[in-house]
């Protein structure tokens, strides 16, 4: 069975590995193990609050178990930039005008700044591939079916930074024609330098002013909003929630920013509660779903078959111990995303 939970110090090891599998560019799993550990030890604070938090540092960080091996991790960061401002750019169209030379340019340009500040923020994916699509999905979304568990918990607007484009040793053209040439520093070294000291260092070293499009090599345009291959699953995951490739790009690879209204999101929406009850056997309706509780400090989440009969979610034992709930409790369910496909 395959089961989303919130991460524990014991999981470090795992996390570790997949930090490292994880690869380049993804500074919200930092190859880093004391940084990993720090970050384990505030989702467990986090997680604890039976209270409604109110100081936007808490960090939820959930693991994908299959038989018992940890093979995924993501997190939900509950205020993007809380400690200092979110840095991204603005993706902007500048009008350049001449009425007695008749010339009416528009130009696209690129600005600095801080408006995704405040917003929730989906971060750290990493699932192995040998796990397949369904584990993905099952991780991706256990952090949404989390947030409408836990709605008092989260903002109403989210955001997910996608990997940009650079190559196997670790070359970003997007990087490259910009950061390097005020930072002179290669894509990895920023990286890192990222993982130690945030990013307050983009501030007092990138340029406040526009940046012209035009005026940087192709290859560097053609990275603009570009997605790496190794985050295509991920994309569409979240475009598949309703996330949109808006006017935001990230400030290292000029990766695509998403964002959405949380409660506009597909799993939020389209996700019910209901009483669960286990059955010995489960009638000829019942499909594979996801299914969540409604716990905060014990926040479990399984993608399994289920039939609602009734009002009443039925499903087999095993899955109703596996969500540590007993019958007649309310358990969350949401179809996959292939009932949102054929229905569209």
């Amino acid at each position: 069975m395959l089961v989303v939970r919130p991460v524990r110090t014991s999981d470090l090891p795992a996390i570790e590995r997949m930090a490292v599998a994880s690869g380049i560019g993804v500074t919200s799993l930092p190859n880093d193990r004391d940084k990993l550990f720090e970050r384990i030890q505030q989702s467990a604070t986090s997680f604890e609050h039976e209270a409604v938090p109110d100081t936007g540092r808490e960090f939820y960080m959930f693991v994908l178990e299959e038989h018992g091996e940890v093979v995924g991790t993501a997190s939900i960061s509950a205020s993007a930039g809380f400690d200092e401002p979110f840095y991204s750019y603005r993706s902007e169209t500048f009008v350049h005008a001449s009425r007695p030379l008749k010339v009416n340019n528009r130009i696209h340009v690129l600005n600095i700044c801080h408006d995704l500040t405040g917003m929730v923020q989906l971060c750290g994916f990493y699932a192995d591939p040998a796990n397949g699509e369904l584990g993905s999905e099952l991780l991706s979304r256990a952090r949404l079916l989390f947030i409408a568990g836990q709605r008092e918990r989260f903002g109403k607007r989210i955001l997910a930074e996608m990997q940009g484009i650079h190559d196997a040793q670790g070359q970003s053209p997007f990087w490259n024609a910009i950061g390097r040439r005020f930072f002179n520093m290669d894509f990895i070294q920023v990286e890192q330098a990222f993982v130690s000291h945030s990013k307050t260092f983009i501030a007092e070293l990138m340029p406040a002013y526009p940046i012209y499009v035009p005026l940087l090599p192709d290859e560097a345009q053609n990275a603009i909003g570009q997605v790496h291959p190794d985050f295509e699953r991920p994309f569409k995951l979240l475009t598949n929630e309703g996330f949109e490739a808006d006017n935001y790009l990230d400030i290292f690879d000029g990766g695509a920013v998403l964002t959405a209204d949380v409660d506009r999101l597909w799993t939020v929406e389209s996700s019910r509660t209901y009483p669960v009850e286990a059955s010995a056997s489960l009638p000829e309706s019942a499909t594979t779903m996801l299914l969540s509780n409604e716990r905060a400090d014990n926040f479990t989440a399984v993608a399994a078959r289920v039939a609602l009969v009734d009002g009443v979610a039925l499903t087999t034992q095993d899955v109703v111990q596996a969500l540590s709930l007993a019958n007649g409790q309310p358990v969350r369910v949401v179809p996959l995303h292939e009932a949102k496909e054929k229905r569209s």
